[in-house]
């Protein structure tokens, strides 16, 4: 599955929260976030300035909520709420799925929490070492990840439960695709 795989949240389509976030994966996991973007749901956070540096307003998804690779599951759900809530306050009820043609899917766009740029084979040449190094450093804390279909997955969804999952899959995250160019 890819980050553009239908994710069913508060029963409105949405991407997967991918590898473990981006990526096929053996059970459906959260992903983490990083770079750029505006958040207006009230979470604060900091930009980092060279995850932003090659944008130009003329960006396909200039303006557009980014999870940040950095972002622990609380702060991923509460982007996708914000999402949500706004496509119910544009009449689309939270156990459905808006219609591709929806007003509600053009008003709350922006809202669209797109996945860490860090974490999009398509705009990260280094994203394949990436996942490998994911894959390590989730086993090394315990947690059996693999490499699945280009992306790292946990061989079982039971790994979520663990003590400081969410921690580890954040500093592993981070370690593994940030980019220092």
């Amino acid at each position: 599955m890819s980050s553009s795989t239908p994710h069913l949240r508060g029963g409105v389509a949405g991407p997967l929260l991918t590898v473990v976030a981006s990526g096929a994966t053996l059970v459906l996991l959260a992903a983490c976030g990083g770079g750029g973007g505006t958040r207006d749901e009230g979470v604060a956070s900091i930009a980092d300035p060279s995850a932003t540096a090659g944008t130009t307003t003329a960006d396909a998804d200039a303006g557009q909520v980014r999870i940040r690779l950095d972002d622990n599951q609380d702060d991923v759900n509460r982007l996708w709420d914000a999402w949500t809530d706004c496509l119910n306050e544009h009449g689309v009820p939270k156990d459905q799925k808006a219609p591709a043609n929806s007003p509600a899917l053009k008003a709350c766009e922006l809202k669209y929490p797109l996945q860490p740029v860090e974490m999009d084979p398509a705009k990260n040449p280094r994203y394949s070492d990436g996942v490998r190094a994911m894959v390590r450093c989730m086993n090394a804390h315990g947690i059996k990840s693999v490499v699945s279909e280009g992306n790292w997955a946990m061989a079982s969804g039971d790994s979520m439960n663990l003590p400081n999952y969410d921690k580890y899959r954040v500093e592993c995250q981070v370690k593994s695709f940030k980019n220092d160019g």
